[in-house]
């Protein structure tokens, strides 16, 4: 899961969630790695982890984990964020994930499969990675009935979400934050 802390931060070097959570370029290229290592080690034990070694990976979350509470965060390693990332920086996590965690109340309340995390290399993107991920889960959802659900604070990944179902269910600027959409792809 190295390979794929690596691979995510890079992907989210850049995005503005982790711009606004880390300012300091050279400090998020340090921390990053570690926190998608533990997301990832989330995603295995709550739910999935597909990846394309070194290019792209995605992180999903089965019905019913989409909160996550101590054990979660415990398992995976998130409860050494206030450490990891600083106490300024996790204040500013826990803000953007608070905000996040109120918007999804407001557009979606059945169980849902949650897109945790897609995250492409800057190098590969564009080259069809990440739609390879995320087909065969959308499949299986629509399958088993199951809406899907994500958030995404950057602009330029509403289209390709669009295009693979998703439909804009908020677009929230809260105060001090950055903006962000939930999206919803319905079960067909």
């Amino acid at each position: 899961m190295t390979g794929t802390g690596k691979v995510l931060a890079r992907a989210f070097h850049d995005d503005p969630m982790f711009t606004f959570i880390e300012p300091d370029a050279e400090r998020r290229a340090a921390v990053l790695p570690w926190f998608f290592g533990a997301a990832a080690r989330l995603g295995t034990k709550y739910g999935s982890l597909d990846e394309r070694p070194g290019r792209a990976a995605v992180i999903w979350l089965l019905p019913g984990h989409a909160d996550l509470g101590l054990r979660e965060m415990t398992g995976s390693g998130l409860v050494a964020a206030p450490f990891k990332l600083g106490l300024s920086a996790f204040r500013r996590f826990v803000a953007i994930t608070t905000a996040f965690e109120r918007a999804q109340r407001e557009v979606i309340r059945q169980p849902f499969l949650y897109l945790f995390i897609l995250g492409v290399d800057p190098t590969e993107q564009g080259r069809g990675h990440g739609s390879a991920l995320i087909t065969s889960a959308l499949s299986q959802a629509s399958n088993e009935g199951h809406p899907c659900y994500l958030e995404t604070t950057n602009e330029a990944n509403v289209p390709f979400y669009e295009r693979h179902g998703f439909e804009v269910a908020s677009e929230k600027t809260p105060e001090g934050l950055p903006r962000f959409w939930t999206m919803v792809r319905p079960p067909d």
